[in-house]
């Protein structure tokens, strides 16, 4: 069966899914089992409803999912990834074809990135530790927040800050100053990010990485770019 209406009731689904899975993970720090299940029940419907074939297709997708699922599992192993993040990554990896599968990874890194010091300047707002500074360290967590909102916004395909215009303005007159531009914002955001983990640290001995939201924002910007269909070969016709 190929229907393209069934499709993007199912895509709607999971991105629903993937909201309350935002929404359990912020309050309770957890990823329901039953939740991911039925994530991953819905692939096989996915499938159904695109008429992917059995060969390459739902093979490519099935040993994408068990190899996610392995690596996760050392991640989990030396303490770096929940259970519930290792299951949601897994259930996934059963939907987003292996050509897109990079674009998440990429996506879940910079949206954990900015998660991580905008929960970080929450929860050091609200911060009772001997520390009397929690005023100033929030204020610069949150300006670390944006300046990796922008950055992370820029390699996702969003507003660009016009880094490639300043260097063509430069010419061919220093290329000292044109490598400075250049690595300027990844020292900028290398100083940041060093900053803010040791403000958090400084208030919270857990520096709690929320891979669960990230990892959902990261599949939803996928799936509202239109770039999972686009990963996907869909046959003609039906």
């Amino acid at each position: 069966m190929h229907s393209q209406t069934f499709t993007y009731v199912l895509l709607c689904g999971l991105a629903i899914a993937l909201l309350w899975v935002i929404v359990t993970d912020l309050r309770s720090r957890t990823i329901s089992n039953r939740l991911t299940l039925t994530i991953a029940a819905g692939a096989p419907l996915y499938w159904l409803s695109l008429g992917l074939p059995l060969w390459p297709g739902i093979a490519l997708q099935v040993g994408l999912a068990l190899a996610v699922f392995t690596v996760c599992c050392v991640l989990f192993a030396v303490r770096q990834m929940g259970g519930g993040d290792v299951k949601l990554l897994t259930a996934l990896a059963l939907w987003i074809p292996p050509s897109q599968f990079t674009l998440l990874l990429v996506a879940m890194a910079m949206l954990g990135w900015v998660l991580t010091m905008a929960v970080g300047a929450w929860r050091v707002a609200r911060s009772k530790a001997a520390e009397t500074r929690p005023v100033l360290d929030t204020a610069l967590l949150a300006i670390g927040t944006a300046i990796a909102a922008v950055f992370a916004s820029a390699v996702l395909g969003g507003p660009t800050l016009p880094v490639p215009e300043a260097i063509a303005s430069l010419g061919a007159t220093s290329s000292a100053a044109m490598l400075a531009l250049v690595l300027a914002p990844f020292v900028l955001l290398l100083a940041v990010t060093l900053g803010s983990i040791r403000i958090i640290r400084r208030h919270e001995a857990d520096l709690w990485v929320p891979y669960g939201p990230a990892i959902s924002l990261a599949a939803i910007w996928i799936l509202a770019s239109g770039q999972l269909l686009a990963g996907t070969a869909i046959p003609a016709g039906g």
